[in-house]
């Protein structure tokens, strides 16, 4: 195959033609872009890149080139037509419609700006394809282009880009909740040991003949005002956590996690709450 022929069989044409220029041959006159181009083609298919190396035969064919070049050239042209592989971009809306205004890069590099639907030319080998278009995530398709493989259909379908809307992050109910023990708790607390301090006043002033009930009575209180203390407390960092924890909604949905269920996992629940002679704090489990 001619195509085939090595890089110093075309410079010993090229030496040749040279020498018929110097005899004087008019026809036969050397010019260095026909013999790079003629140089070139041989190179360029050798290396397994047919449509580079018809763009050179394309130059060494034309009739200003000597015709020991043309010859070749011509016959190189032919023989190139028919290995260089095509393909054709077909990129579709997710309703089926082909969508016209897309970006394809061909490996990094722009290919077109617009699809037009008709065969693009590309060297065999394996591509990355990466179509873009406003309002649409951009597709990556890599595939193994073959010699001789003509139009070969590219079908990608470019998804809308969903309108996110502005992230919120909604107060949960438990925080209205344990925030409310937190502060019922602590005027609870506040209420116990005001009347506490007034009956340590009145202690003061009959010690120490004051009766045993009224020594009680003033430690009760205080003991309440402690418990309700330590509910208000431990509610108010129930409180913190679960508003510091809570999960994050963008637009109308929340990324909250499903409804627990009877085989779902035990998740702790903090309580706290005063009680007529003392409290009561802790955490409950629940599925």
């Amino acid at each position: 195959m001619a195509v085939k022929e090595g890089v110093r069989g075309s410079t010993l044409l090229g030496a040749a033609i040279v020498i018929a220029s110097m005899l004087g041959a008019p026809s036969a006159r050397a010019d260095a872009t026909c013999i790079a181009a003629y140089e070139q083609a041989q190179t360029l298919r050798k290396d397994g890149k047919p449509a580079a190396a018809k763009a050179q035969a394309s130059i060494c064919a034309k009739e200003a080139c000597p015709a020991l070049l043309t010859k070749d050239c011509n016959k190189w042209l032919a023989e190139l037509e028919t290995i260089i592989p095509s393909v054709v971009l077909d990129p579709r809306a997710p309703t089926g419609g082909l969508r016209a205004d897309v970006r394809v890069k061909l490996d990094g590099v722009a290919l077109t700006e617009k699809i037009d639907g008709r065969p693009i030319v590309v060297e065999p080998g394996s591509h990355t394809f990466l179509f873009e278009a406003d309002g649409a995530a951009p597709v990556t398709r890599t595939l193994m282009i073959r010699e001789g493989e003509k139009n070969k259909k590219i079908t990608v379908t470019l998804a809308p880009v969903a309108d996110a809307g502005p992230v919120e992050r909604p107060i949960p109910l438990g925080v209205w909740v344990f925030g409310g023990v937190s502060v019922a708790a602590l005027a609870t607390s506040a209420v116990f040991a005001i009347d506490g301090l007034g009956k340590k006043s009145d202690l003061d002033e009959c010690k120490p003949r004051c009766s045993p009930d009224d020594v009680d009575a003033m430690s009760t209180r205080f003991t309440f005002a402690d418990v309700a203390l330590g509910a208000g407390v431990m509610a108010g960092a129930a409180t913190l956590y679960l508003f510091l924890t809570r999960p994050t909604a963008v637009g109308a949905e929340a990324t909250q996690p499903p409804p627990a269920t009877s085989t779902g996992t035990l998740r702790p629940v903090p309580f706290a709450a005063p009680l007529p002679g003392g409290g009561a704090m802790g955490f409950s489990a629940r599925f």
